[in-house]
C-alpha cells in the first residue's frame, strides 16, 4: 500500500467532486484526540504522533476490503461548535465517526453535543460509530466502559476503543467493520431508492394512499353525523 503524505486542508473542489459510489467519512472530536493520527495509522499503518490540525483535511485513499478496491475519503475536522460545522459535511458524509481521548473526560462528554447537532439534522440518516482513542493509557483513564456502553447504546452506536500509537490492528478493525456497515447500509439506500423510482411501485403507493385518504374521509363523515 503506498504511503499516505500528511493530511491536507480540504478545499470546496475537492470535497465536492466524490461519487456516491465511494465511501465519505466525516471525522469529528475536539481537537487532541488523535483524529488525525487515527486517520494516518489506518491508512498508511504509520503513527504520526499527537499531530491535529486546526483546520478540516481530506485523506482520499484506495483500500482492499473483503479483497475488492474501494475508494474512500476520511474528511478530519476540528469541532469547535455546531455554528462552525457545514451542514454539507454531513450531508456529503456516509458515516460519522466520534472520536474521543479515554484520558480527557471533556472530551466524551462534547461527544452529547456533537450528537445533538447531528440529530437536528432532519432526514440524515447515517452509520454512526464512537472511538475511545488512547486506551494504552489505562493508567490515567478517565471515562469508565459503563458511561461509554450506556451512550452508545441510547444512540445505536458503533463502539470501539483503540490506541493509534499501540495498536494498528485495533485501528483497523475500527474503521473496517465501519466501512462495511457503510455498504450495507448505502445497498439498502439504493434498493429503496430504486423501489421508489419503479413507476408499478410509484402507483401502488398512490392507489394505497387514496385508499386510505378516502377512508379517512368516510370516518370523518361518519363521525360527524353522530
Amino acid at each position: 500500500m503506498p504511503l499516505l503524505k500528511d493530511p491536507k486542508p480540504a478545499t470546496e473542489e475537492k470535497f465536492q467532486k466524490h461519487s456516491h459510489k465511494d465511501v465519505n467519512i466525516l471525522i469529528l472530536g475536539v481537537q487532541g484526540v488523535g483524529k488525525s493520527a487515527l486517520t494516518v495509522r489506518y491508512l498508511t499503518k504509520r503513527f504520526i504522533g499527537d499531530y491535529e490540525t486546526e483546520h478540516e483535511s481530506l485523506c482520499s485513499h484506495v483500500i482492499m476490503i473483503d479483497g475488492k478496491p474501494l475508494s474512500i475519503h476520511i474528511l478530519d475536522t476540528a469541532w469547535k461548535d455546531g455554528a462552525c460545522m457545514k451542514d454539507e459535511y454531513l450531508l456529503w458524509a456516509d458515516g460519522v465517526i466520534l472520536v474521543y481521548s479515554m484520558v480527557d473526560k471533556s472530551s466524551f462528554d462534547k461527544l452529547q453535543v456533537i450528537m445533538e447537532w447531528i440529530l437536528a439534522k432532519k432526514g440524515v440518516e447515517k452509520v454512526i460509530a464512537v472511538i475511545g482513542n488512547k486506551s494504552d493509557l489505562i493508567h490515567r483513564k478517565q471515562v469508565s466502559d459503563t458511561e461509554a456502553t450506556q451512550f452508545c447504546a441510547e444512540y445505536n452506536c458503533l463502539s470501539f476503543d483503540t490506541s493509534a500509537s499501540d495498536s494498528y490492528t485495533d485501528v483497523a478493525h475500527a474503521f473496517n467493520t465501519i466501512i462495511r456497515e457503510i455498504k450495507i447500509n448505502n445497498k439498502k439506500k439504493e434498493k429503496l431508492n430504486k423501489l421508489l423510482h419503479n413507476p408499478s411501485v410509484l402507483a401502488k403507493l398512490q392507489i394505497r394512499q387514496s385508499l386510505k385518504n378516502l377512508a379517512e374521509m368516510k370516518w370523518r363523515s361518519r363521525t360527524s353525523t353522530m
